[in-house]
């Protein structure tokens, strides 16, 4: 489980870096406005690989020290909190 969710977070930040180019190079234009607008978009999605690789890097440990059981442990939990939470109560 660790390392599944690991191979996860390690390719969604390849698939953010390759993001924060195709959003800067799909949104260029002929204006200097819109070629800024398109900077600060790459660069904003540019700084999302770094949280995704050390998320890997971090669950590839747990694997590596024998946490499995711990988060299997935990995920039981949280689906019986989920199971519990009335969704009524979250619309109304």
């Amino acid at each position: 489980m660790l390392d599944k969710l690991g191979y996860l977070a390690a390719g969604l930040g390849i698939t953010s870096i390759a993001a924060s180019v195709a959003s800067w190079y799909a949104e260029k234009g002929d204006d200097d406005a819109e070629n800024a607008h398109a900077e600060r978009t790459g660069i904003f999605i540019g700084l999302w690989p770094q949280t995704f690789f050390a998320l890997a890097i971090v669950l590839f440990k747990l694997k590596e020290m024998g946490h499995e059981k711990d988060v299997q442990r935990l995920l039981k939990k949280l689906e019986g909190k989920v199971s519990d939470l009335d969704v009524s109560k979250l619309k109304g």
